[in-house]
């Protein structure tokens, strides 16, 4: 079967490393093999795949050697692309390698550089090595190196997740600037974003689009996601939207890529621990994909489904005969009751999409269940509460139950990793794609959800709600032609 996110064989999509050239678009990514267990990012390269429809993608191998033990790139993580003005790419990236000393001290992260005429023949310089200044900057936090060239300057900016020298850890993280004319020989300048927030900010990507300049990081403090910010100018104020986010926690590490005319976010969807519901989240997981649209007039961003997410399941399934639960309505189409209520359908187990449009929305809460039984005891609730402008997956049961009555986590309201804004709306179209342990659920082409879904399969898809009414306008359930 044809496959809608990408997982090489036998390994885990770290990082990703998205560029566009000549019609296609490239994804190199850090290529983990968790070759000892509870171990991530270990003897880490690059590797690369290609597609033009973020659909059928073509694994290309291995892009960059690693080092061997004794080399700075023993370990090659997260870095950037850029060709210069003679056609050869440069591939900046971050070397580590905890034991090698630079300067009599361990665990240095340093940049390195591999160049090509080619993006299939990219060789690492040797002669290239770009250390903090262990001044302005700490040399351990020193990464994830994104170059872009600044025109009104000429010449070529380089930001990092990096962290003020002398400063508290858990606040000192900020976005390091470098400064070169000729891709070789590189300034060290003051922080290009400082805000006295994060531990660290990594992944920081720098793009323009229409009237605005985008800011784009990833956290693990405060919040586990990717954050963007905007500005009018390159050098700022840089601007928090409310909602700042492109998807959940479960999202990390978020990149972009255009061919001039569209953007694409790039990440990967986090696997499991044992690849169980209850488990914490590993680094790493399965190459996913969103487009990312402008409004023009207020600069916000939002990230909603390529196209070929929204075409990849073809086949409308005929719908099973309805079933309810505590629905005091005998309309068809409606859902009334004084608590909580449902409608609901035979479910796949996997491989499947739906189309939901729901309106007449007047009810305390709603939303959508998944792979549940009949007396709604089991599976996923993708649950919207207007007041509180909150979406967010639930999960029944949401723990093992302990040995008492009242041990099953019910003072844990949701997912918290899964919450996202709800957008106020009159009525909603929502859109599920399920792929074996993946969903990603977009709402009003506002919102994007992608979680990890391992424990319940088949069951019912339906809608609930808590007090109220609602109308179901539209429920296809499609899979594969």
């Amino acid at each position: 079967m044809n496959k809608l996110f990408y997982k090489p064989e036998q390994a885990w999509v770290g990082d990703l490393i998205p560029y566009y050239d000549n019609g296609k678009y490239y994804a190199f990514y850090l290529h983990d093999s968790r070759k000892q267990a509870g171990e991530y990012a270990e003897e880490t390269t690059w590797h690369y795949v290609e597609t033009e429809d973020f659909v059928n993608v073509s694994y290309q191998g291995e892009a960059i050697k690693r080092g061997g033990d004794d080399a700075f790139n023993k370990n090659i993580y997260t870095g950037s692309i850029i060709k210069d003005e003679d056609g050869c790419y440069h591939a900046f990236y971050t070397a580590f390698n905890e034991d090698k000393q630079l300067n009599g001290e361990r665990a240095v992260q340093t940049v390195m550089k591999a160049t090509g005429s080619d993006l299939a023949h990219l060789v690492t310089d040797d002669t290239f090595l770009f250390a903090s200044d262990d001044d302005i900057y700490e040399a351990f936090d020193w990464r994830d190196p994104y170059v872009f060239w600044v025109e009104e300057e000429k010449c070529y900016y380089m930001i990092m997740a990096s962290k003020r020298k002398h400063v508290g850890y858990l606040r000192g993280g900020c976005i390091s600037l470098s400064k070169s004319t000729n891709l070789k020989n590189w300034t060290y300048e003051q922080p290009f974003y400082d805000p006295k927030m994060y531990i660290t900010m990594e992944c920081p990507e720098v793009f323009k689009m229409g009237n605005y300049w985008y800011l784009v990081f990833s956290t693990f403090s405060d919040k586990f996601t990717t954050h963007y910010r905007y500005a009018n100018t390159l050098s700022g104020p840089w601007l928090i939207p409310e909602d700042d986010v492109f998807d959940t926690r479960a999202n990390y590490a978020i990149k972009t890529a255009s061919d001039g005319k569209r953007r694409f976010a790039f990440g990967w969807v986090a696997s499991k621990t044992g690849n169980r519901d209850f488990a914490p989240w590993d680094w790493g997981g399965t190459m996913i994909f969103h487009e990312l649209l402008q409004d023009e007039k207020t600069g916000l961003l939002r990230a909603v489904a390529t196209e070929g997410t929204k075409q990849f399941y073809r086949q409308t399934i005929t719908l099973s005969q309805e079933k309810n639960y505590n629905n005091q309505a005998t309309e068809s189409k409606t859902i009334r009751s004084e608590t909580l209520g449902a409608k609901f359908w035979e479910c796949p187990k996997e491989n499947f999409s739906a189309q939901i449009r729901l309106s007449n929305i007047d009810v305390h809460e709603f939303g959508i269940l998944l792979h549940a039984d009949d007396q709604l005891e089991k599976g996923y609730f993708l649950r919207m509460n207007p007041s509180q402008h909150l979406v967010a997956w639930d999960l029944w049961p949401r723990s093992e139950q302990g040995t008492y009555q009242w041990q099953i986590k019910g003072d844990v309201p949701y997912q918290i990793e899964t919450s996202r804004l709800l957008p106020q709306a009159d009525s909603y179209d929502i859109l599920i794609v399920r792929e074996a342990d993946i969903c990603v659920v977009y709402i009003n082409d506002q919102v994007a959800l992608s979680t990890r879904l391992y424990d319940h399969k088949a069951g019912k898809i339906g809608v609930f709600i808590i007090q109220g009414e609602l109308t179901i306008d539209d429920m296809v359930l499609k899979e594969m032609t």
